[in-house]
């Protein structure tokens, strides 16, 4: 804690210096060695429960801000107060956090806070960093709508009703918008803005552009996806026309169900009504480059495993090599082709692979 009160007025830590904490009024030690930045240490437990000891990298980010913003006491209409980090003179708060904090505790600070920031370590866990990294070189630079749950720094801070910035160390900071969106924002910018008288306009110079390149975005998907749906239907359709052609060009009845490739024809599936492209082989690469290029995240290695022991699986129950063939060309890649992200793959993969454990 940087600031304690004396008299009734905030003052800084020196060599026996003697203060109260401004939250829980609990006496307060001044720190003042020779190496460490001197600070306020409680002598028992601060009964602010959402106080933590501050780390170098608290102060750092503190010192952006003129004193009088830093270490404000916030009341609510039930006369619950809570010391916030910095208060700008728009109204803002800004909370850095750099140790785990559970949901709960983190919505609550979002229902207090009427207008809050979070600013988030994210070099407290070293995956982190590594993990972060591949998401967005695997996902767009701005929109990310099915974010993977094994990510966790999503997976803690993706839902808060709050903007939320991870700091890696780094010249940039990265936006999680609402679980809708991940977006780099300069630090210098983003500390200039919120030292700007008119910071209250943070929706304005930040959200608004960002949330125009979603709708963008969104609409050139959703166009590509209608796109391909009319091509697969007018596809779809080909083969129909083309199964009925060679079938009356070469007598075929409607029963046989693999076309001949001595024919010189493709290879096609009658599965009830349903004509199905019978596809090359090797199946799982096949599979493998359809997610590559449907979603806009997309794990080989994760994808690689789930279809092997999916194969796996069915060889376990005496499935026969054309079994596994068909169960592929029927349902494995027609409704890969029908999902739209990695997450609903992943389930549908997961249904497939309990719904054969059944038979």
């Amino acid at each position: 804690m940087r600031f304690a009160l004396s008299n009734n007025e905030r003052i800084e830590p020196t060599k026996g210096a003697k203060g109260v904490c401004p939250s829980c009024g609990s006496e307060l030690v001044a720190k003042c060695g020779e190496i460490k930045r001197h600070y306020w240490s409680h002598k028992k437990k601060c009964d602010d429960h959402w106080w933590e000891n501050e780390t170098e990298w608290h102060r750092n980010w503190k010192n952006n801000f003129p004193k009088e913003w830093q270490e404000i006491i916030q009341r609510d209409e039930s006369g619950e107060k809570h010391i916030a980090d910095v208060k700008t003179s728009s109204g803002w708060t800004i909370e850095f956090q750099h140790s785990p904090i559970s949901k709960e505790e983190r919505d609550s600070r979002d229902y207090f806070y009427n207008k809050l920031i979070w600013v988030v370590d994210g070099t407290r866990r070293k995956t982190d960093i590594k993990q972060f990294e591949s998401l967005v070189h695997h996902a767009h630079p701005l929109i990310y709508p099915e974010f993977p749950k094994d990510y966790r720094l999503i997976r803690e801070w993706g839902s808060s009703q709050s903007l939320v910035f991870v700091d890696f160390g780094a010249d940039e900071l990265w936006l999680i918008n609402n679980n809708d969106c991940i977006s780099a924002f300069s630090r210098n910018s983003f500390v200039e803005m919120m030292n700007d008288s008119r910071s209250d306009e943070v929706n304005i110079k930040l959200l608004e552009p960002i949330q125009k390149q979603i709708d963008e975005i969104k609409a050139e998907q959703e166009k590509n996806r209608r796109e391909q749906e009319e091509k697969d239907r007018i596809r779809e359709q080909e083969l129909i026309e083309e199964d009925l052609r060679i079938r009356k060009k070469y007598n075929m009845k409607d029963d046989e169900e693999w076309f001949e490739g001595s024919l010189g024809i493709k290879i096609f599936k009658r599965y009830g009504e349903k004509i199905v492209y019978r596809r090359p082989k090797p199946k799982i690469p096949y599979v493998i480059g359809i997610c590559r290029n449907r979603f806009h995240y997309f794990d080989t290695k994760v994808a690689s495993s789930i279809l092997n022991n999916y194969e796996e699986v069915m060889k376990q129950l005496d499935y026969t090599d054309e079994q596994i063939e068909d169960e592929f060309d029927i349902n494995v890649i027609p409704k890969t082709i029908d999902v739209k992200n990695w997450t609903e793959w992943k389930n549908l993969m997961e249904q497939l692979k309990q719904k054969i454990g059944k038979k």
